[in-house]
Parts: structure tokens; C-alpha cells; sequence
């Protein structure tokens, strides 16, 4: 078993998240508060300034003018594009490596954490729910424990293997079997570490709804689904493909249609190549 002092010690090699991403996720949801203190929270981030205004003028946008400021960014991209593209700049270093303790080539639990967060931002569209970019961060954070436990599972991973076969056990089950802990729980006690919100933190860890539960915020509802549907899409790795449980259910708490999963599902996937090609400028 694993020591939990050990693996939070390990967390801290992970490049935390900029406290700016914590006042925008404060402000960004608040219809209340005005755009422009927005822009101006990012303007004062050079580097953040930087990306976004190198992502906004490069040839996949093709804008007829120089994009010069952030508010020229949320003029031609919406403040909803601007905002993503941040959050994704300022999250995802940590998991472009290759996670081999997992089967994870380089990039590839970038891509399907990308790949979830998106897929969540449009659900939560959908059903109009509020804290869209909490929805939208907790889904692309959902497998941050997985980079400190990649290095444990060199001697680990055949036996998890083994109770997910044998037991019929789920990738976090296995993990707890196995290890003593999982890479969601420990995802939330990182997120706990860099002082995110509750509600946030509580997403991350409870994303695969492996316990029994009765009431579930509909964040977590919506991660799990947006999880849910990147397996069914082939976007998630072997080992991350879930067993979909609480699926029909979350489905009917969302009032979310099968015609329109599956336009969420379809409409990501067109497009999928060209978003990994528009992130890999950041």
C-alpha cells in the first residue's frame, strides 16, 4: 500500500495552477460581473497574455487583422473561447508527458482530458447549469493523480489488471484494491493542495462515482457523463473506459436526450483534429 504523505509530497513537483485561474473561475461565472474586469485580470498575466494573443493570430484562426490585446481576443473569439483557452494554457502542461505505468502515450492524457473538458463545457451549455467553467476545469483535471501514480505502477499495474478482469472491478477500484488509493481520490487531494473551490475539488475526486450515492451535484453528474461519452467515443485510453453505471440516470437528471449526446459526441469528434491542432500552439 501507498503512503498518502508520500504520494501529496511527490503532487509537488506538478507546476500548481496560477492563482489567476482561481479569481477568473470566481468571476467568470457571475453574470454580475462586468467583461472587462475579466480581460483586464488577464491582461495583467504576461505570460497568459502572450499564449492567447499567439493562439488568436495564428493562420487556424485567420484573422484579417493583428490581434494586439486581450480585448481584441474576446471581441473576435467571445469571452467564453478566451476563457477556455486560458484554462487550458494554464492546466495541461502536466499531462502532455507519456504516463507509461498506464498505457498512456506522450500526449494522450492530455488529449482525453482535453477532450472530456470540452465535451462537459457542452453539456453544461446544453442544460444551461450554472458554474460552466467549473465544469469545464474539473473535467480537464479529473486525471491528475494519474501523473504521481504513474511512477507506482511499473509493479502494480498487473495486478490491477488482473482484479479489473477477474473482479470486474473499474480502473479506481482496482487502483484502491491494489494500492490503497486511486487516482481520482488523490486528484482531489492535490486540488485540495492548490486551493480550489470545495465544489471543485469534490468534482475532481468523485468524478467515477465508484461508491454508492444518492444525491449527486450536477458537476460531478455532468464530468462523469462528458467522461463517459469520451470512452464511448474511443477517446479515452483502455484502462480509463469506465462501466457507465450511472449513465442512463445522469442522462435523465440532465434531461439529456439521446439525439443529443450523440450530437455532442459527433460535433466533437469533427472537429477533433483540428482543437489538438489549435491547442498544441499554447
Amino acid at each position: 500500500m501507498l503512503s498518502l504523505d508520500r504520494l501529496l509530497k511527490e503532487s509537488e513537483r506538478i507546476e500548481p495552477v496560477p492563482q489567476v485561474i482561481h479569481q477568473l473561475m470566481d468571476l467568470v461565472d457571475d453574470p454580475e460581473v462586468p467583461v472587462s474586469e475579466i480581460t483586464e485580470l488577464i491582461l495583467y498575466e504576461p505570460l497568459v497574455t502572450a499564449n492567447l494573443l499567439k493562439l488568436s493570430n495564428s493562420a487556424a484562426f485567420g484573422f484579417k487583422r493583428k490581434v494586439d490585446s486581450v480585448h481584441d481576443a474576446v471581441v473576435l473569439l467571445g469571452l467564453k473561447r478566451v476563457v477556455e483557452i486560458v484554462l487550458l494554457n494554464s492546466v495541461t502542461k502536466p499531462l502532455r508527458s507519456a504516463h507509461q505505468g498506464y498505457g498512456l502515450e506522450e500526449g494522450q492524457l492530455w488529449k482525453q482530458s482535453v477532450s472530456c473538458a470540452l465535451m462537459a463545457s457542452a453539456i453544461a451549455e446544453t442544460t444551461e447549469a450554472p458554474g460552466k467553467h467549473t465544469v469545464f476545469t474539473a473535467a480537464l483535471l479529473k486525471d491528475i493523480g494519474v501523473i504521481v501514480l504513474d511512477r507506482h505502477m511499473g509493479e502494480a499495474m498487473e495486478a490491477i489488471r488482473q482484479a479489473m478482469e477477474a473482479d470486474r472491478l473499474s480502473l479506481v477500484e482496482a487502483e484502491r484494491k491494489v494500492l490503497g488509493i486511486d487516482h481520482a481520490h488523490l486528484g482531489g487531494l492535490i486540488a485540495e493542495q492548490w486551493n480550489f473551490s470545495e465544489t471543485l475539488a469534490g468534482t475532481i475526486q468523485n468524478h467515477h462515482l465508484t461508491d454508492e450515492v444518492t444525491d449527486v451535484p450536477v458537476e460531478t453528474a455532468m464530468v462523469y457523463l462528458a467522461d463517459c461519452m469520451c470512452s464511448m467515443s474511443g477517446l479515452n485510453g483502455e484502462l480509463f473506459c469506465g462501466h457507465y453505471v450511472h449513465y442512463d440516470r445522469f442522462c435523465d437528471q440532465l434531461s439529456l436526450s439521446e439525439a443529443r449526446v450523440n450530437r455532442i459526441m459527433s460535433d466533437f469528434y469533427a472537429r477533433k483534429d483540428d482543437i489538438y491542432g489549435l491547442l498544441a500552439i499554447l
